[in-house]
């Protein structure tokens, strides 16, 4: 996560220093990173980078497109069984 919001302060200084309209976009967000971590281990993370919810959520970027998986209606074809490195959850934030 640090080399990725390394990199997207990068491209936005970039972005900046062009003095043009740019639209930066990232292929996954600081978030992502949740679904690969339990909660203890992901507020861990928040705590010793000095990160919240709020700022990685909704103050990080000026847009969020959140496009359906390819999955839904194939569910039998998205499994864990075929692949024992996935540990992906849902989790589902609220705040």
């Amino acid at each position: 996560m640090m080399t990725q919001f390394a990199l997207e302060d990068y491209f936005t200084n970039l972005a900046i220093m062009q003095r043009k309209p740019s639209v930066i976009l990232c292929d996954r967000g600081l978030m992502d990173g949740r679904a690969y971590l339990d909660d203890e281990a992901w507020q861990l993370l928040l705590d010793e980078q000095n990160w919240n919810h709020v700022m990685l959520r909704d103050k990080r970027y000026d847009s969020v497109l959140h496009l359906v998986t390819a999955a839904d209606g194939a569910e039998q074809w998205y499994t864990q069984e075929n692949n024992q490195i996935r540990t992906e959850v849902l989790t589902i934030f609220s705040e």
